[in-house]
């Protein structure tokens, strides 16, 4: 990565209760999976959109305008658990309310606008709850009772030494 590049991506931070809730999700999961590796806490997010290596200045500018993206007021329902074999990952989600891929939309515009490529891979809602599961995994299962997810404003962060971290503008 050239010096000033960041790996970026737009994501919500679950609320204090989600959040907590999807950690002890991870850890029960890992228990069941000792080889996996579980996502901390601090690290659970649902991406909305994957840019990749950014510079600085569009990070800043990506950042500032995230800010002003009106979001309705929705909850997520995160009602199960599944996996990705090819990336061996494990994860939550649930379906896409209208108001989520209302969101999702008006990221990709925003992106669009500022000229920022991004994965235009359609949205699937889910959270990384593990990686490197065994190949042989293969996680589908409800979540009873659901979790839900009190959406709040998109942010731009960045992965940083195994952590993610949200970019904050300057003002």
């Amino acid at each position: 990565m050239a010096a000033g590049q960041k790996r970026c991506f737009v994501g919500l931070w679950p609320d204090a209760t989600a959040a907590e809730q999807l950690a002890s999700l991870a850890c029960a999961l890992g228990r069941e999976y000792p080889q996996a590796r579980h996502v901390v806490r601090e690290n659970l997010h649902l991406t909305l959109a994957f840019i990749g290596n950014l510079a600085d200045e569009p990070a800043q500018r990506v950042a500032r305008r995230l800010r002003t993206v009106a979001v309705t007021p929705f909850q997520w329902t995160v009602d199960r658990i599944g996996s990705f074999p090819g990336p061996r990952v494990g994860w939550a989600g649930g379906a896409t309310p209208p108001a989520l891929q209302a969101l999702v939309a008006a990221v990709q515009v925003l992106l669009d606008d500022e000229h920022v490529p991004f994965d235009r891979r359609p949205f699937v809602p889910h959270v990384t709850l593990l990686r490197h599961l065994p190949r042989a995994a293969a996680l589908a299962r409800p979540i009873s009772p659901p979790i839900l997810w009190q959406a709040g404003t998109p942010v731009l962060l960045q992965s940083e030494a195994g952590r993610y971290k949200q970019i904050v503008p300057a003002t």
